[in-house]
């Protein structure tokens, strides 16, 4: 978790470099990215660890191989049991760690507003 903080830390410094603006609400702006990247990078790795998509996936790829003529190596079963799983740990961590910075990030605008 400690290395997903520091990359949320380091996205949110080269937001704020990117954007060139280092008030208060630049710096808020910039928090709220690192921490909502880190979230949705979690997210993605949630989604394909349980396959939310594989059908649809599987299937435009089966049609555009079915117009050149070719097939699919596999079928979807045996997609679905060759897929490696990643540890639930893994996105848990960058879950947990994105609550800091959104915390952080409401704190400062908690200020901001008042």
């Amino acid at each position: 978790m400690a290395i997903d903080l520091a990359i949320g830390i380091v996205l949110s410094g080269l937001m704020i470099l990117y954007s060139q603006n280092f008030t208060l609400i630049g710096f808020i702006d910039a928090i709220l990215v690192g921490g909502f990247l880190l979230f949705a990078i979690g997210w993605f790795i949630y989604i394909s660890n349980n396959n939310i998509f594989d059908v649809a996936i599987y299937g435009v790829k089966s049609f555009w191989l079915g117009i050149v003529g070719k097939r699919m190596k596999t079928t979807y079963i045996e997609h679905l049991e060759n897929k490696t799983q990643v540890k639930p740990s893994i996105y848990r961590s960058l879950w947990y760690s994105s609550l800091p910075l959104f915390l952080v990030d409401l704190i400062l605008y908690i200020i901001y507003k008042s």
